[in-house]
Order: C-alpha cells, then structure tokens, then sequence
C-alpha cells in the first residue's frame, strides 16, 4: 500500500523541520551552508500572471482551466502509483499522458497569445491504439460499470472523472479558438482510455466488476465510441 511507504519512521535528524515565523520562512540547506526561500508573495494579492506575462485574477477562466488541468495531472500521477504497486504494464503509458496535460495546460496558459500552440493529432491516435489493444482483452462492457474494482481501477475511475470536468472547462477556449481543437479531442479519447485501462486494473488484480442493472422501464445513457472500425461502449 502507499501508506506504508509514505509513513516510514525516520531518525530525528532526517526529519524535516519547518520555521514559525510570519514574515518570512526559509529553508536552510545545510550540505552548501546557504539558505533558499521556498515560496513568494506574489499570488497573495489574489492575482497571477499566464506565461505570456499577463497579470490576471485568479478567479480568471484561465486559471480555472489550468487548475482543472493540474488536477488531472495529479490524479493520473495518483493512479500511476497505484498501477506501479500492482505491477500494471501501463503506468509507463500514464506517464507519458501527463507530459500531455502539461503541454495542454501550457497551451491554456498562451491562450491569450496570438500564436495558438498546436497539439498534434498523433496524441489522440496513440491513445487509440492504446484502447484498441487493451480492448482485445476485455468482454463488451454490457451494463453500467460502478466505479470500484480495487484501489488501481477505482483511482482510474477519479481520473477519469476530472478529465471529463477538464474537457467541459477546456471547451470554451475552443469554441473561441484560442486552443487548438485536438486538445478538447485528446482529452474525450483520454476519458476513453481511462476507463478501458480502469477495467484493465480490476483484472488484473483479480476484482469483479460491480454493475448497476436498471429497471425494465429506465434507459441508462450510452455514448459510442469508434476506434479502428471497433466501436467501444463507454458509459456516461
């Protein structure tokens, strides 16, 4: 488990210890004898700048969709360990998502840029050979699959999650083309991979998957997806 390796007792001198003081808090690298500041004041105004030095609050829609970005970065780097500790084969591939979502998130940050960075369609195709292989392993997904499944599929699911939250925020920015289209597609084949990978997890760590069967009279939503002339499932 993660715990176990996060809360390792350490001697007392390998603890890091941190300064109470209001006006300024430095860390003191002992190895060089120096000190470097850990922090700036610069956000405490409640305004950012973008990369192309604009000076925006933070409540700006830029930095929401940045920050919707960050998050996605941080539950794939969650679900990465989670796949690391049970010896899944595409943690490598989580990997190179998340350089990805940087470019994406860098891409939001020059939206203001006349210069649109592009984001090369070959992203998305490589996802859907991803899909397409993982899929060969897997039955058709014949009813609404409940998230779950063990720690490594249910931390997919997150992801998954906040990458469809990331793709409704990214889509304004779109529609105004100040980001490159690919970027809203990459993200909605992402949430496909996601959750192909996700059922992955759970077989592989040998968990059932849990299904909602509705009533007789009740329609759950399906969105198909196609791949390579494979058409996939993917429940919304």
């Amino acid at each position: 488990m993660a715990f176990r390796r996060i809360f390792v007792p350490r001697p007392l001198n390998q603890i890091r210890s941190y300064c109470r003081s209001a006006t300024k808090c430095e860390e003191k690298d002992t190895s060089k004898g120096t000190q470097k500041q850990t922090f700036s004041k610069e956000g405490d105004s409640g305004f950012s700048k973008t990369l192309t030095g604009e000076t925006l609050s933070k409540d700006h829609n830029i930095f929401n969709a940045i920050g919707a970005t960050e998050e996605l970065l941080s539950s794939l780097g969650l679900a990465r360990e989670h796949a690391h500790e049970s010896e899944l084969e595409y943690t490598d591939k989580l990997k190179r998502i998340q350089t990805i979502i940087i470019d994406i998130s860098t891409a939001i940050s020059r939206s203001t840029d006349k210069n649109i960075k592009v984001i090369p369609n070959t992203y998305t195709r490589e996802l859907e050979d991803w899909i397409g292989e993982y899929s060969k392993q897997l039955p058709p997904p014949e009813q609404y699959i409940i998230p779950g499944g063990g720690v490594a599929s249910a931390s997919l699911h997150v992801a998954r999650a906040i990458c469809r939250r990331t793709e409704r925020v990214l889509l304004s920015f779109v529609q105004e083309g100040l980001v490159d289209k690919e970027a809203q597609v990459y993200l909605n084949r992402l949430s496909d991979f996601l959750f192909t990978v996700s059922r992955i997890a759970a077989k592989h760590d040998g968990r059932a998957e849990s299904i909602y069967i509705p009533k007789p009279d009740e329609k759950i939503q399906e969105q198909i997806v196609k791949v390579d002339s494979i058409v996939y499932v993917k429940k919304i």
